[in-house]
């Protein structure tokens, strides 16, 4: 009897696995195939398609490079193997391989796309991405997934949302029930501050794409910054919940919770950090610690994230060496000298130490955890940070002469914060305070766009001193009042126990809470909430009058 399979019977298998979407299947029966025809470019490229579709993307690569080596000149392998390196995250092989396809088929909007898609996070090659997509969309003009593409450049610039906007809702008229579009276009209203519009439409995605955690992630931050806490948690864990690898949604959740005001739980969920790439692969040779005594063994405070985030929180390391550990400081290099001032702190460093230098570690926003901090237990002894005596005194010498109440002010953080848009203001914004008189005021802003270069009359640069914070901490220590911005000068002003009042944007950072003018963290600072995202002149008018108020006590 003749077992030899049929070779029809084996193409019509591979039809219908094709069909089914089952792609080992579809692998299976070319092996079996390929020892019973003569293979052809085609033949080699639909199976590299099939692995490929498996996720495993080197042997995808290695069938689809013998597919173009049979026919050089077939512009389809070429494009199928430009995909696969960028699947890949060969970028650099990618671009090579989509501008061969051009030279075969110039009029390939495809390949144009793919080339932008390539080419376009690369600064220098912006412009070209741009016109490629502009020519491809001429040859395509219902082609959704370039409108899509067009609108992600154009979003990347917040000049150009609008033709952002217009190229995504381009897309809508050609598939009216197209989520990412609908997302799309609720990320651009969010970036704007048109929170009502941007829940609308994040919504209507997430009703088209019920299991998508992205879309239920972006609702979920809309509704943070509306303060609408409770469903903004539900619409986290939702998204957390549809991919156990949105490590962003657990956080979040945490943020959510400190929010809500349940700070313990909200420490708990924030260990989740640790799942990020950035940080699940770290090893310090040591095990971490769990708040267990250490009898005189050395633990190492890592430094975490943002100098804000560091400022806040080295308050705990005198409660570490309270549990009997020689405590070493890991410091970001402009925080070093300021930090030599903590308390019980043996050494603070800018390098990590050899792993033979200390017996734990653990990261200084994992302190709360341990300590199983809440609201009615955040160690708020302030100063808890001192800048030098003979730095303090070298300021009192160079501020000595300006009259009246000294007020440093920074109306703007890091430009590349993430939500720099909202919680920094401007300098044509605060400029309404210089007029009050009886008041000094001294910029306290490192970094200012062109547009700030020329201070206007009633406001002295000092950032020339500057070199790092201890200095800051100096002149800060000189002046009756610091008004800052969420950024890293309110915890430092906080830290060293001189008066702040802060400015916080709708939908705050996690650290403050939704309500109240205190906090917990630093007694001496006074919040001052917006009302409506990106609206500051409410919030300056309420510090001008307490502004005048102070100045016209000082006068007494």
């Amino acid at each position: 009897m003749n077992t030899t399979p049929d070779i029809k019977e084996i193409q019509d298998a591979i039809n219908a696995a094709e069909t089914a979407q089952n792609w080992p299947e579809v692998d299976r029966l070319f092996k079996i195939l390929t020892p019973m025809v003569t293979r052809d470019a085609d033949f080699v490229a639909r199976h590299a398609l099939a692995v490929l579709n498996m996720e495993d993307k080197p042997r995808a690569a290695t069938l689809s490079r013998k597919a173009v080596r049979m026919d050089p000149g077939n512009a389809s392998h070429r494009l199928q193997l430009g995909k696969v390196y960028f699947a890949q995250g060969r970028h650099k092989e990618a671009e090579t391989v989509f501008r061969s396809v051009l030279e075969i088929t110039p009029d390939n909007p495809e390949a144009m796309r793919r080339l932008a898609q390539t080419i376009q996070t690369k600064k220098d090659c912006r412009e070209e991405a741009e016109k490629l997509l502009d020519r491809a969309a001429e040859l395509e003009p219902d082609n959704v997934a370039l409108w899509q593409q067009l609108g992600a450049i154009y979003g990347n610039d917040p000049e150009r949302y609008e033709q952002a906007e217009n190229a995504f809702h381009r897309a809508l008229e050609i598939n009216p029930n197209l989520p990412s579009a609908y997302h799309n276009i609720g990320l651009l209203k969010r970036f704007q501050g048109n929170l009502d519009d941007a829940e609308s439409h994040l919504r209507k995605a997430c009703e088209l794409d019920p299991e998508n955690t992205t879309f239920a992630f972006s609702l979920g931050s809309c509704l943070m910054f509306k303060e609408e806490m409770e469903e903004s948690l539900e619409w986290f864990r939702k998204s957390a919940t549809l991919d156990d690898k949105n490590t962003a949604a657990k956080i979040y959740t945490a943020f959510a919770l400190f929010l809500l005001g349940d700070m313990r739980e909200g420490w708990i969920e924030y260990e989740k950090r640790f799942k990020l790439d950035e940080l699940k692969d770290l090893n310090y040779a040591r095990p971490r610690w769990n708040g267990e005594a250490m009898d005189g063994k050395t633990l190492l405070l890592l430094r975490e994230q943002g100098f804000g985030d560091s400022l806040q929180f080295v308050r705990y390391a005198e409660k570490v060496a309270e549990r009997g550990g020689n405590v070493i400081l890991l410091s970001q290099k402009p925080l070093l000298r300021l930090f030599q001032s903590v308390r019980n702190v043996s050494a603070v460093l800018y390098a990590i130490p050899a792993p033979k230098n200390f017996h734990r570690y653990c990261p200084l926003m994992s302190l709360p955890y341990i300590f199983e901090t809440d609201e009615d237990t955040v160690p708020a002894d302030v100063p808890y940070l001192s800048p030098v005596d003979e730095d303090v005194e070298a300021w009192r010498e160079r501020l000595s002469a300006y009259p009246g109440l000294k007020v440093g002010i920074a109306w703007r953080g890091n430009p590349g914060h993430t939500n720099d848009r909202f919680r920094s203001s401007s300098l044509q914004e605060v400029s309404r305070l210089f007029s009050i008189p009886g008041i000094s005021f001294f910029s306290m802003v490192l970094e200012r766009p062109e547009s700030e270069t020329e201070l206007p009359d009633g406001l002295i640069d000092i950032t020339d001193g500057f070199g790092d914070f201890a200095d800051t901490a100096a002149a800060m220590k000189n002046l009756d009042l610091v008004i800052s911005v969420d950024t890293s000068v309110c915890h430092l002003a906080g830290a060293i126990g001189q008066p702040v009042w802060t400015m916080l944007a709708r939908g705050p950072d996690f650290r403050w809470g939704l309500n109240g003018t205190t906090t917990p963290w630093y007694p001496t600072m006074k919040l001052y909430r917006q009302t409506v995202l990106g609206e500051w002149p409410e919030v300056l008018d309420r510090i001008a009058e307490d502004l005048r108020i102070m100045a016209d006590s000082n006068k007494g």
